[in-house]
């Protein structure tokens, strides 16, 4: 019998780590004291209930007030007592590998075709940028197991990398910094008001999201600075509608906003 310290719930399967939250499991011997305390007679009133709902005898009593999970399925066979969590997560697994190992495989095949038919590498460059943001992307904004936010965040800033890298192959006209990389910003600031409005009880856990794009508009200025971004306006638009987003949520948000940021920032 083990027990997981995150979930507080006791396994009755032989395994070492906790099957909802894969922390590692103690021995439920040394948690005696934080063990639930369920008298005789609560236990016994548990099992003749239990007795008098299942004609059968598949169900077992409780004893000591352990929890014990019941897979999901009909299927008792491997003696688990909960849902196969590992089994869907070696099959996504799986299928990550296998699409890598093709990405890989096709860039070689599309390299060759393009040195022996072209003069030099050209276009298979454009298709390698392509192969390497769809895995990235697969990976950790489809199937990653981090929270939304960070899924968010990661593709803003592979997309814009990625058409980055387009602008480069393709004659580096500066289409990419110059309109991609500050609308990318007005899209996420009106994602970032959308989602306050839908989880508006945990409005404040968006804010580490609004530092993150005044930093990238910031960023966008001092491009317009060195004229790396010929067309400032869509940059100063970032800007205003970042900073405003910030400031809107730090000063409305009054206590409970600058709250957030202590803890974030431990200050």
């Amino acid at each position: 019998m083990t027990k997981c310290m995150k979930c507080g719930v006791y396994i009755t399967d032989n395994t070492d780590k906790c099957p909802l939250c894969q922390q590692v499991v103690a021995p439920a011997s040394e948690q005696q004291n934080d063990a639930p305390d369920v008298s005789t007679d609560d236990t016994d009133s548990v099992a003749k209930l239990i007795d008098g709902i299942n004609d059968t005898d598949s169900a077992e009593k409780p004893t000591d007030g352990m929890v014990k999970f019941e897979k999901s399925t009909a299927s008792h066979d491997n003696g688990t007592r909960y849902p196969d969590v590992k089994g869907a997560s070696r099959k996504y697994r799986l299928l990550e590998n296998i699409i890598l190992f093709l990405s890989i495989v096709g860039q070689i095949v599309l390299t060759t075709v393009d040195y022996m038919t072209g003069q030099g590498i050209n276009w298979s460059f454009i298709v390698l940028l392509v192969v390497i943001y769809a895995n990235v992307t697969l990976r950790l904004a489809i199937v990653g197991r981090n929270g939304y936010i960070f899924k968010i965040v990661s593709t803003f800033v592979f997309t814009v990398l990625f058409l980055e890298g387009i602008d480069l192959l393709t004659g580096a006209s500066g289409w990419a910094l110059t309109f991609v990389f500050p609308s990318a910003i007005l899209v996420m600031v009106i994602a970032t008001i959308i989602l306050m409005i839908v989880n508006i009880r945990n409005w404040q856990s968006y804010m580490m999201m609004q530092l993150f794009l005044v930093l990238m508009s910031v960023i966008a200025i001092i491009l317009v600075a060195v004229r790396v971004i010929w067309f400032p306006y869509l940059a100063m638009g970032a800007m205003g509608a970042s900073l405003f987003l910030f400031l809107g949520t730090l000063i409305i948000g009054d206590k409970r906003a600058r709250t957030e940021l202590k803890r974030r920032f431990h200050i």
